[in-house]
């Protein structure tokens, strides 16, 4: 069997459905070869305003108008109720200390309430990723992409004419002719392994493990009177030291929930065995022991032994690695959405002939580097949590900066991820992380975190008043105005045509 394509795109997960979209949009022949099936368990759920601003970019830039409804959860409800997906209103943070009930007090210094948006309507959402990339896969073939599931690739030959690949499907031998690769197989995934690439160290970021599961009867944490959101409709982390507990809820009665630690700290707990790992967890945090009581893993527990990861070359000749097979870090900031979209965003370009590798790896990387950076720091700070609170700040601000910038028609202002390339925010926020690793003062360092964030800060962030609540609010983004050089009116028109008030 031999087929040839202009494009192969490997790996069937939502970035390569999402890659082979826009490709065939942009008039080119596209193969999709996955090697297992859908629908599957896929790990990396949590979407963000800024991942599904990207995402609605790209359905208006390519034709996908199918796309747009996944961006909001109230039209993702309204349009496609069967596919699963969780509410998130925002992030919450616990802090534990181990082998103690969570507690807090009057001013909230265990706690942390981010939220993205006003009301459920315009929210954004937890992709249940069984459902949602197989949906895609669909919407891919729909489009004239040529699928090819249960296929296990083993060659890749370069030549100046094109690349063909080959392998085994269905029992026989099969291979594909194509004029460029693009790898969508996620961290150390097929090319980087095919190729030999050699791995490239992450800044800052400590070596973290992951253990994670599919729940069914989780119960509840509570909510707190006039907090900004119910706290559970939200990414929910659970923080201690050297490590943090994810929690996302779906409509269809599963829950997501895994833990994300240094080696150490897996070592210790014994995570490498999967249930009796998650365990002995559970029995460090009694609050989240009890939330967990009645709860039954559904399909066994997966153990990651090293998360992050970031291969030495992302692309070749006739080759690229999305972002999220160039590199992973760990998801403590749901960071992989947004990556993963702006690198498809750039391939296009590069298909397209308006950027060249040399950028997209550049940029790629860059921006990695700026996510292993900030993660790196607030490893560093989870036993302090008033100063990995202040540190989550310089997240916050920089992703509502940009995406307010991108919604105000002036993308100009935030040309790339977590503001990296920024002349003076990219350079003080490696400054203040490298400063957080390396134990510097601690109240200087808080001191500087504010100075950081306050030209970019049109959130209402880092506000004592507040005592950690921070909920969204249209007052805080017409006071800061000046900071995005825009006026009321501008604002005003902008929140209106996206249904913020």
């Amino acid at each position: 069997m031999e087929h040839k394509a202009d494009i192969a795109v490997v790996g069937g997960g939502f970035g390569g459905a999402l890659m082979a979209m826009v490709a065939r949009r942009l008039g080119r022949s596209v193969v999709l070869v996955e090697r297992g099936t859908h629908p599957r368990f896929a790990i990396g759920e949590s979407s963000t305003p800024l991942a599904n601003l990207l995402l609605q970019q790209l359905a208006e830039e390519h034709d996908l108008p199918q796309l747009l409804p996944f961006r909001r959860w109230g039209e993702w409800q309204r349009e496609h109720p069967g596919i699963g997906c969780g509410l998130k209103r925002g992030f919450s943070f616990f802090h534990h200390t181990l082998g103690q009930s969570f507690r807090d007090d009057e001013q909230r210094r265990n706690q942390l309430l981010v939220a993205a948006s006003p009301r459920d309507e315009v929210a954004d959402t937890h992709w249940f990723r069984a459902d949602f990339d197989h949906h895609l896969v669909n919407e891919a073939q729909r489009l004239g992409v040529e699928y090819f599931d249960q296929t296990e690739l083993t060659d890749f030959d370069e030549q100046p004419d094109g690349v063909t690949l080959g392998g085994r499907r269905n029992g026989g031998p099969v291979r594909f002719h194509a004029g460029f690769v693009i790898d969508a197989t996620g961290p150390r995934g097929w090319l980087h392994r095919t190729l030999g690439l050699a791995n490239r160290e992450l800044p800052l970021v400590p070596a973290t493990s992951g253990l994670f599961a599919h729940f069914k009867n989780v119960g509840a944490w509570p909510s707190e009177e006039g907090a900004p959101y119910p706290v559970e409709s939200a990414a929910v982390h659970h923080v201690f030291d050297s490590g943090w507990v994810w929690v996302l809820k779906f409509n269809n009665g599963i829950t997501s929930a895994g833990v994300a630690a240094t080696g150490e700290r897996a070592v210790e707990l014994g995570l490498a065995e999967g249930a009796p790992g998650w365990q002995r967890l559970l029995a460090k945090l009694p609050s989240l022991a009890k939330q967990f009581a009645a709860a039954e893993p559904v399909g066994g527990f997966v153990f990651a032994p090293e998360l992050s990861f970031c291969s030495g070359q992302i692309t070749g000749e006739r080759w690229a690695l999305l972002p999220s097979s160039s590199g992973f870090v760990d998801p403590l900031l749901s960071t992989g959405f947004p990556l993963t979209l702006l690198g498809i965003q750039r391939l296009a370009k590069l298909l397209g002939g308006e950027i060249d590798r040399a950028e997209y790896e550049r940029r790629t990387v860059a921006e990695l580097d700026q996510v292993s950076r900030l993660v790196g720091a607030l490893y560093a700070s989870m036993r302090d949590f008033e100063l990995f609170t202040a540190l989550t700040q310089v997240y916050f601000a920089a992703v509502s900066f940009s995406e307010t910038a991108h919604r105000l028609g002036k993308p100009e202002l935030a040309e790339s991820f977590l503001l990296c390339e920024h002349p003076e925010f990219g350079p003080a926020t490696r400054e203040i992380c490298e400063s957080v690793v390396g134990l510097a003062k601690r109240d200087e360092t808080l001191a500087r975190i504010g100075e950081i964030i306050e030209p970019f800060n049109v959130a209402g962030l880092a506000d004592p008043a507040k005592h950690n609540w921070y909920p969204a609010v249209a007052n805080d983004l017409f006071a800061a105005g000046a900071k995005l050089g825009s006026s009321a009116d501008e604002i005003r028109e902008m929140l209106l045509r996206e249904q913020l008030i």
